[in-house]
């Protein structure tokens, strides 16, 4: 084991992923960083980041080493005047993504039941339906932000009736998730986090009334399966794993979604040729579903945490040290992906992108987003036709570290004659 090392030699003072320069635009970055430096320090952040396609799969083929607990949690230490306002919610126990097996795969096998891909088709008709009844409501206009009007409604209505979450709560449940987002970056000033960490609470004591009115008047939904819910030799879910599971679906059952339809979508309104294959062949909306996953992956990157002092790669890792897993970076690693900045509807080995995970930690709600992301596109390409993007409109992201999603985009159309 090595027993001295200098990290300033590992360190990228350039690293800033929320400079507007690199949020918009990483991916030169990610390319020098795989050639010059694959593995490096960002003293800004304290975190190591990792950029390779192969350096991720061995870390991801050691789950034992490399703890996923905090996986989306780029600050886990707040100002006290944030954790003063998060102590008077429930604390956050590990469910899915933030979890290390035996626990982790508990909770997998009682989810996978739910999201297994042939009752995830089952729900295909009930979403081409709300589908096309959102998009009733602006086709005769020609013109619409299709990431308010429609990308983010999809999956929160979707995976909201799943959980049974009424839709007229979807407005205050999508602020209470974008504050979350917020606290998962940590790089926000602290007046704003404080606001956030309320939001935090307010969206736990949301779920929490739930659960205990689910407990006395079961219904058809998710929530109240929970309740109820076992696996054989397994203690039953306590009402805080139930909270925190209940939380994290509701999260991430729409943030990803909704980044994944309109990246897709931007990227087709960009390739007019692959538009029109698509189109003419709705078919073809899964292929460039994958190649949205891979080109602008929703979640560029998660988080690690060594469990030992070990050595990587010629680097010394101390017990406790973080590294952001770059899926973004990998996905666009020309040692695995021939010209791989190309959107490319018959690319080869498209599904090798590691947008959703690999292995134990593959996504367990993957089935059901991209059903989602699928029927999306094939729904916008019926119904709107000669799409084109408004000239009048700049393109921004999100400014965040685990998430990445287009804060607007603008479309226009030939509205129907009348």
């Amino acid at each position: 084991m090595v027993q001295q090392f200098d990290r300033s030699q590992y360190e990228d003072v350039e690293w800033n992923p929320l400079d507007p320069h690199q949020l918009e635009n990483p991916y030169p970055l990610y390319a020098r960083a795989r050639q010059e430096r694959p593995i490096f320090f960002s003293p800004t952040f304290g975190i190591w980041y990792v950029t390779r396609y192969e350096d991720i799969m061995q870390i991801l083929r050691q789950p034992e080493l490399f703890s996923s607990a905090n996986s989306f949690m780029v600050t886990t230490e707040f100002a006290p005047e944030v954790e003063a306002v998060l102590a008077e919610g429930y604390p956050i126990v590990p469910t899915l993504v933030d979890n290390d097996p035996p626990s982790h795969t508990r909770f997998k096998k009682l989810v996978g039941k739910v999201f297994a891909p042939n009752r995830v088709r089952e729900k295909a008709d009930e979403i081409r339906e709300l589908a096309h009844m959102l998009i009733d409501d602006f086709v005769d206009e020609g013109r619409a932000d299709i990431a308010w009007q429609f990308a983010y409604l999809l999956p929160m209505y979707t995976i909201g009736d799943f959980l049974g979450v009424p839709r007229e709560d979807m407005k205050m449940i999508k602020q209470w998730s974008d504050d979350w987002l917020l606290m998962m970056s940590g790089a926000a000033p602290t007046d704003e986090l404080v606001g956030a960490a309320h939001s935090l609470v307010r969206f736990q004591n949301y779920f929490k009334d739930m659960l205990e009115d689910r407990r006395a008047n079961p219904q058809d939904d998710y929530i109240s399966a929970l309740i109820t819910v076992r696996e054989e030799g397994e203690e039953p879910l306590a009402d805080l794993e139930i909270l925190c599971l209940a939380l994290q679906l509701m999260f991430a059952g729409h943030e990803t979604a909704t980044n994944l339809i309109n990246s897709t979508l931007w990227l087709l309104l960009h390739h007019p040729e692959q538009y029109a294959e698509v189109r003419d062949k709705p078919e073809l909306a899964a292929e460039a579903i994958e190649e949205g996953l891979r080109l602008e992956s929703p979640v560029p990157g998660l988080i690690r945490t060594v469990t030992q002092d070990t050595e990587f790669d010629g680097i010394f890792l101390p017990k406790g040290s973080r590294l952001q897993l770059m899926y973004a970076s990998a996905n666009r690693d020309a040692e695995k992906f021939e010209d791989p900045d190309t959107f490319d509807l018959h690319r080869a080995n498209k599904y090798d992108h590691l947008a959703l995970g690999k292995g134990i930690h593959y996504c367990v709600g993957a089935p059901l987003g991209k059903l989602e992301s699928i029927i999306a596109i094939q729904a916008l390409l019926e119904r709107l036709p000669n799409m084109r993007l408004a000239a009048d409109q700049t393109f921004e992201h999100q400014p965040s570290l685990v998430m990445r999603g287009l804060k607007n985009l603008i479309v226009e159309w030939d509205p129907p004659q009348a």
